[in-house]
């Protein structure tokens, strides 16, 4: 009787206005669950949820309802709901885990970081929710997460170094979606990369899953971004020390009767980046001006060239929540850059002049399908080509000091460049990337998984010196392409217990290359890799996870072909290769209204055929360097992090890292007599660093609907030798100091988070901190930001 009637209320409610229900399904983390299934009762409608955790039921007619929602490894949830005329209803659910159903949990139903964790990956995944509305750009905040060092040369847009496990540079590769952010040109980059624009970023140590599809030799770190978010907005404004302006807008809007979908994000940075530079006697880092016989030193002076400013514009039009498309749309970005250059590579070089200016224009498509043609196929392709034009200018034959001060260089300054002290040069980089990249997997069972992908990407870039067009010395520009396959197989045994991922990769590299006499030839050459990732639960709340890698990790252009102002082309370059091993405990559990969670791991890297730089044997004079291959280096650390959490009140996160990297080349090329260097610790390299970070915070603190959250971040770098450690010693002053950082944010949010202030300050005890070779990074600094956001699931 019960379902006749219902059966007739539905078919009245045809007549009538339609109303819809539509949320989002996440667990405790805040993360959505995927594939959780949603039972509208009593006309029994079922849907599940998509990757993002998100069920949209509409077309219903007005009436009670009682909605359930089940998810493996997590406990039913049952909720009444009155739906009214022509109402669109949002609700969202928080799922806890059910410890009675750990044992027998498939991976189906996790998310995408706990996926990745519990197939036995070394990986950190930062959920973003929480610094969304403080002024950090991704790069402070992956510097809090164990095992990472970013050392930055200066403020903001300043180059830097990203470490992961010891190995940065070329080593580790950034992604966007999975798409390299190489293929997006030098416009974007992890130091310009608003916090606000992106959901959250994995980080993953020395083993790379397949499906990223990238010659990443020491890890890699994936961006997921806010896109396909049905209707929301996230705009973002701050303000502060140095003359630094920030704004970040994130924007999604899909029709749901036509499936038109729109994607909007964009960003704009600037500063003079005019702070303090302070003398350091103790630390052999001297702020000097000339007076007459010789140089005084000085307590402090401004910088006065080092203004940056960048933008970024991205918009992708298309449709989805289609049979033959989950996603289809294609889009533009355009980035830009702008930063003048401050100092050489230690700040004893004072640079005046010198500008880097640059655009990239990257037309793309991408398209994604689950159950493609059949159950449990699913498909996504991405393409884009990138026109990228640069400009580097140094033109001023003047030598600078720290006041602003200039001696001019020869006769009207007509001689010598600022950055070489060579030859004057306004140098034009122009080029493209073309990227293609395939993604196919394929559920055969619960607990079994494979997955391939395909990654071509095809470089090139030609150059030449306004001022000099004739000299082609170093232009030996070329397209270099790169391909790399990719293909896994993932099981779950013992009753879900134990995860394992098999992959192996295969890397192919092709280009043209020149020999001593300049000839030029077409080579093709393929390598291949291997590894596996693993995981065991003893119990509920503690279990073990261990990888490996054989990684390779392919030259790139200016190692093989040169940039044509200071490093000349080797093409007999060798891909380097390392053997990487991971072995880690973690534990997590639930006690009463909080959360304890906690991991230990170490690791081993063992690197091969090393690519290293140093003075060309074809230049005396030191004018430029060439690349070459080393031995390598080993590696071994010991990484700690606990996490507690309570009850949304306050969290608390601590880690430690301490690290070892030892140059193994025995013998110096060319030579049968051992290096002074030899097993020596790494030069420029911490090696024992770690971060506290506090967070407190209210709701309905300060009237209904608000939340007021502080949060205390600090940050230990013990010191460190810029020499090699057998040849540095704290008497010659060649030591990067011991270092405290403690920064605080203070945020106070209304009408549930959509209007946001934050107060913020970094460095709050003015430390003079470095990162690399003494570049001294900014003093105390304070910023205000103000964020509104807006999305249809809050």
């Amino acid at each position: 009787m019960g379902i006749l009637c219902a059966s007739v209320f539905y078919v009245q409610g045809q007549k009538l206005n339609k109303s819809s229900i539509r949320g989002q399904v996440s667990d405790d983390q805040k993360e959505g669950i995927p594939t959780a299934t949603i039972r509208l009762m009593p006309i029994n409608r079922t849907q599940a949820t998509d990757q993002k955790g998100i069920y949209d039921l509409s077309g219903l007619p007005a009436g009670n309802y009682i909605i359930q929602i089940t998810a493996i490894g997590f406990k039913k949830i049952e909720h009444k709901i009155s739906l009214q005329d022509n109402q669109d209803l949002r609700q969202n659910f928080s799922m806890k885990e059910s410890q009675n159903e750990l044992s027998n949990v498939s991976i189906s139903g996790k998310t995408e970081s706990r996926k990745a964790k519990e197939a036995g990956f070394a990986v950190n995944s930062i959920d973003l929710k929480p610094y969304a509305n403080t002024t950090n750009d991704l790069n402070q905040i992956l510097n809090r997460s164990a095992g990472v060092k970013v050392r930055e040369q200066g403020g903001l847009g300043s180059d830097f170094e990203f470490s992961i496990n010891g190995l940065s540079g070329g080593h580790i590769k950034f992604f966007i979606d999975g798409i390299p952010m190489e293929s997006y040109g030098s416009g974007m980059t992890l130091n310009n990369f608003p916090v606000n624009l992106a959901e959250r970023v994995e980080v993953y140590k020395g083993v790379v899953p397949a499906y990223l599809g990238s010659d990443a030799l020491g890890g890699a770190v994936n961006i997921i971004t806010k896109k396909n978010k049905g209707k929301s907005i996230d705009l973002s404004y701050s303000a502060g020390s140095f003359n630094t302006h920030r704004a970040g807008l994130t924007g999604s809007f899909t029709d749901d009767k036509t499936g038109i979908t729109t994607n909007v994000s964009s960003y704009y940075n600037y500063s003079d980046n005019n702070y303090y530079m302070y003398n350091n006697p103790s630390a052999n880092a001297l702020i000097e001006l000339p007076k007459p016989g010789g140089f005084e030193q000085v307590e402090k002076l401004r910088r006065f060239h080092d203004q940056y400013e960048s933008f970024m514009g991205q918009v992708e039009a298309g449709i989805s929540n289609k049979k033959w498309a989950d996603v289809f749309v294609a889009g533009v970005t355009y980035t830009s850059n702008y930063k003048q250059r401050q100092t050489g590579a230690t700040q004893e070089k004072v640079i005046g002049k010198v500008t880097n200016d640059g655009y990239n224009i990257i037309p793309s498509i991408r398209y994604r399908k689950e159950n493609l043609l059949i159950k449990g196929l699913s498909a996504s392709v991405f393409a884009n080509y990138s026109a990228n034009k640069n400009i580097l200018t140094d033109t001023s034959g003047s030598v600078f000091y720290w006041d602003g001060s200039s001696k001019i260089r020869g006769k009207n300054g007509s001689v010598g460049s600022e950055l070489s002290g060579e030859k004057k040069s306004i140098a034009h980089f122009t080029g493209n990337n073309i990227l293609a990249q395939l993604n196919l997997g394929y559920t055969i069972s619960q607990n079994h998984m494979v997955n391939m992908n395909n990654n071509y990407n095809s470089s090139y870039r030609e150059s030449y010196n306004e001022i000099d067009p004739y000299n082609h010395t170093y232009d030996k520009s070329n397209r270099l392409n790169k391909n790399i396959t990719g293909i896994s197989y993932q099981q779950q045994v013992f009753n879900g217990k134990m995860t394992n991922n098999f992959f192996g990769k295969m890397y192919g590299l092709s280009g043209k290359t020149y020999d001593k006499d300049g000839n030029a030839s077409n080579s093709s050459k393929q390598y291949y890799g291997y590894g596996l990732a693993s995981s065991y639960r003893f119990s509920p709340v503690i279990g073990m996870k261990a990888s490996y890698e054989h990684a390779y990790r392919l030259p790139g252009l200016v190692e093989l072909f040169g940039d044509r102002e200071v490093v000349k082309g080797n093409p007999n370059l060798k891909p380097e290769n390392s053997n990487n091993y991971n072995l880690g405990l973690f534990f997590d559990k639930s006690v009463g209204k909080g959360k304890i969670w906690a991991e230990a791991s170490a690791y081993y890297r063992d690197a091969n055929d090393y690519i290293s730089t140093g003075k060309s044997a074809a230049s005396n004079d030191g004018s430029y360097a060439e690349y070459s291959n080393t031995d390598g280096i080993i590696i071994r650390g010991f990484e700690t992090e606990v996490r507690y959490d309570y009850n949304n009140l306050f969290s608390v996160l601590v880690n430690m890292t301490y690290q070892s990297a030892v140059n193994r080349q025995q013998f110096a090329k060319g030579s049968i007599r051992e290096s002074a260097n030899y097993l020596s610790r790494v030069p420029n390299e911490p090696w024992l660093y770690g971060n506290a970070d506090f967070s407190i915070g209210k709701d309905n603190l300060i009237g209904k609907d608000t939340r007021v959250q502080f949060n205390w971040f600090s940050q230990f770098i013990n010191d460190y030798s810029v020499n090699w450690s057998k040849m540095g010693s704290k008497d010659t002053k060649d030591y990067i100091p011991r270092q405290f950082i403690h920064n605080a944010t203070l945020t106070y949010s209304m009408h549930k988070g959509r209007y946001n202030v934050s107060l913020e300050s970094r460095n709050l005890t003015n430390v003079i901190a470095y990162d690399k070779f003494k570049l001294q990074k900014p003093g105390t600094s304070f910023f205000i930001k103000l964020r509104y956001a807006i999305s249809q699931f809050n």
